[in-house]
């Protein structure tokens, strides 16, 4: 199997918008156009007490030990491409689980998977896992910083690639409903499907809004314009059928939009040194895949679909001021250093160095 390449301008010189060629292993050419960075007050979004994250990562390791106790037989291939995972080669380990890279696509994934059952119960019944995400003394500044600029970016990028605008759409792993409030209040039709009771009861009594407590790939109903899934792909074992229902659901037209976590990124290498507390990202009672940009890329074009957008952003700036704060263990360096080291994003996110991508698709 070949490789993506991408084309660009030699040294883009910070601009944040520039019009890239992907390049598929078969020789076929797809005109991307590429964002990069985002604004973003984290340190409003994240808790910066180090005992917090401590106590964290604490919580994760012990579901980790639990959860991959009983665990699913190694998986033969990789998710992506298909190539066999005898190939890959371990990257790195977070509480004591390996993530493998697939030499063919750069794919990031845990090859010893725990069982599925296992891995629905905590979907399904974990509070703490989506307590970031539902947090009510957060929901305004998650709305403001979080979805509405996410929300203009694919009405803008639906608006390039398709010359309209979607009027229904459906968003895959809604979590606390927050995007679909958030295409809602752009006028769409929008509803969510979402596994976590927790989230549903948030999305309910915060936003009221009703998720469908449904399996989206057993689902049926009448074909939308959009289908989004903002942080989904990670969490699941095979990423294939999700592509695949979407596909479906969006007939003859219209666009996907997903977001996935980059391995190839300063927050990763962060998480790999040993002895980092991992809190977020490399966290694999969740995020069973870690993407490289030719991974998903690979995975969305034997979907049936074809890039037409992508935006790159990321919080490795963020990781790597908690991750210095606690070698030192001194709470005042997350207030000393916060500004100087956060402003550092912007730069990893024009180098590609961000630990996030979202990527807009149309059916080929």
């Amino acid at each position: 199997m070949g490789r993506w390449s991408r084309t660009t301008a030699l040294a883009p010189h910070g601009s944040q918008r520039r019009v890239e060629t992907w390049t598929s292993p078969d020789g076929a050419a797809f005109p991307v156009d590429v964002t990069v960075s985002k604004a973003l007050d984290v340190l409003a979004l994240k808790d910066t007490s180090l005992a917090a994250v401590i106590e964290y990562a604490r919580f994760l390791q012990s579901t980790a030990n639990e959860l991959y106790t009983d665990r699913e037989p190694a998986l033969t291939s990789c998710p992506c491409c298909a190539s066999p995972s005898s190939y890959a080669v371990e990257a790195l380990q977070v509480f004591g689980i390996a993530y493998v890279r697939c030499p063919t696509c750069g794919h990031g994934y845990v090859r010893d998977q725990p069982s599925r059952a296992a891995l629905n119960a905590l979907f399904q019944g974990s509070e703490e896992h989506s307590g970031v995400y539902i947090d009510p003394a957060t929901t305004e500044v998650r709305l403001a910083q979080v979805v509405r600029p996410k929300v203009q970016w694919v009405l803008a990028a639906y608006e390039s690639a398709l010359a309209g605008s979607p009027s229904t759409m459906i968003d895959v792993g809604a979590g606390g409903g927050h995007m679909v409030r958030g295409f809602q209040e752009a006028g769409l039709s929008a509803a969510g499907y979402e596994l976590s009771s927790a989230s549903r009861a948030f999305a309910a009594e915060h936003l009221r809004i009703d998720l469908l407590d449904a399996d989206f790939l057993t689902s049926s109903g009448d074909p939308v314009d959009l289908v989004t899934m903002w942080g989904l792909l990670e969490y699941t074992a095979d990423p294939a059928p999700f592509i695949a229902v979407a596909r479906e659901r969006l007939g003859s037209g219209g666009m996907l939009v997903v977001e996935v976590p980059r391995f190839d990124s300063l927050g990763t290498a962060v998480q790999g040194i040993p002895g980092a507390v991992v809190a977020r990202h490399l966290d694999p009672t969740s995020h069973l895949n870690c993407f490289s940009d030719e991974s998903l890329a690979t995975v969305l074009l034997a979907g049936g679909f074809r890039p037409v957008a992508a935006w790159y952003f990321g919080m490795d700036a963020y990781e790597l001021l908690v991750q210095l704060a606690l070698r030192i263990d001194d709470e005042g360096t997350l207030a000393a250093l916060a500004r100087p080291i956060l402003d550092l994003q912007q730069t990893l996110d024009g180098a590609l160095l961000c630990d996030d991508i979202v990527v807009a698709a149309v059916p080929l």
